[in-house]
């Protein structure tokens, strides 16, 4: 079971650039596997955001197919696509998207109320998670006194509460310290050995897994791919 990206072109045409279309990402075939553990490196306007939100559904592409195990996104409604990224994915965007009037553990609970578990579950995960992420103490708090690495963490545990077949992270420890970075990468691996797909996306160098894949991005295409990491 996979996330197919067949020859996937995304071009924006931006305002600023007058009749200049900009090409985010060109001509990508990738197959994101569950139970895989991606690295995408690249600068800042390599393209890495688009083609996440290309993966995820998020995006559409202008050429190429997004496939989401059979289901091929041109060809069903936006309501499939949506379930499937509400049953399998979670993704973690490069900005902070929190409700400012919800406390921590509102905006970490409530896009996940589909979920065929009881509210006492989820709390009790979502604990945990803000325990891992030195947050613990804070769930009541508002977005508005939070950092912005702190912020960050709780959009994380978010998208962790779920245990995604899928895990899409765009920058997900560009803002946070050393400490706080080793902290969510293991998330990240406990949840890559429960079978689930890791995919990052970082301009910064992160540590490899075994068996990460990685992809060098730059001006929409890849440039090298690597396989290895440590044991």
């Amino acid at each position: 079971m996979s996330i197919r990206a067949q020859s996937v072109t995304k071009v924006y045409h931006h305002p600023m650039s007058g009749t200049t279309p900009v090409v985010a990402v060109k001509e990508i075939s990738v197959d994101i596997n569950e139970g895989s553990y991606t690295i995408i490196f690249g600068s800042t306007g390599s393209g890495k955001t688009t083609l996440l939100g290309l993966l995820a559904g998020i995006i559409k592409p202008t050429n190429g197919e997004i496939i989401f195990h059979n289901l091929h996104l041109s060809e069903v409604s936006d309501n499939a696509v949506s379930l499937f990224r509400e049953q399998s994915i979670g993704y973690i965007p490069q900005n902070t998207l929190l409700m400012k009037d919800l406390t921590v553990l509102e905006n970490i609970l409530s896009p996940n109320v589909f979920l065929k578990k009881s509210i006492k579950q989820l709390k009790e995960y979502a604990l945990m998670l803000l325990e891992q992420l030195n947050l613990l103490g804070k769930e009541d708090f508002k977005p508005g006194e939070l950092s912005g690495g702190e912020n960050k963490k709780v959009m994380i545990a978010r998208a962790l509460l779920k245990k995604p077949k899928y895990l899409f992270a765009d920058e997900p420890v560009s803002e946070l310290d050393d400490d706080t970075a080793r902290s969510v990468l293991n998330l990240f691996t406990e949840l890559h050995k429960e079978g689930s797909a890791v995919v990052i996306a970082s301009h910064k160098p992160i540590t490899r897994r075994y068996k990460t894949d990685l992809y060098t991005m730059e001006s929409g295409q890849f440039q090298e791919y690597t396989t290895g990491g440590e044991k």
